[in-house]
């Protein structure tokens, strides 16, 4: 089974942000690309003492944005 553009999008967003991160907000957006392989990324935009704003996009293999979300997560180790 394959996993959605969602859960590949929440799995980038918490690589990004870390393991010590719990997510308290996602949002996700689709786009008009599909199928195939999809390029993953994820990064922090911004990050606070307690909390981390991150970004991901899928895109496929013609860079066709396939989704993109954004998560606010909260550092549990502080």
């Amino acid at each position: 089974m394959t996993q959605s553009i969602a859960a590949l999008l929440e799995d980038a967003l918490k690589e990004a942000a870390g393991s010590d991160a719990a997510p308290v907000s996602l949002t996700v957006d689709y786009g008009q690309g599909q199928g195939g392989d999809l390029a993953l990324r994820g990064w922090i935009e911004r990050a606070t003492r307690s909390l981390v704003f991150a970004q991901a996009e899928a895109r496929t293999p013609g860079g066709a944005l396939a989704g993109s979300a954004s998560g606010v997560f909260r550092r549990v180790n502080v």
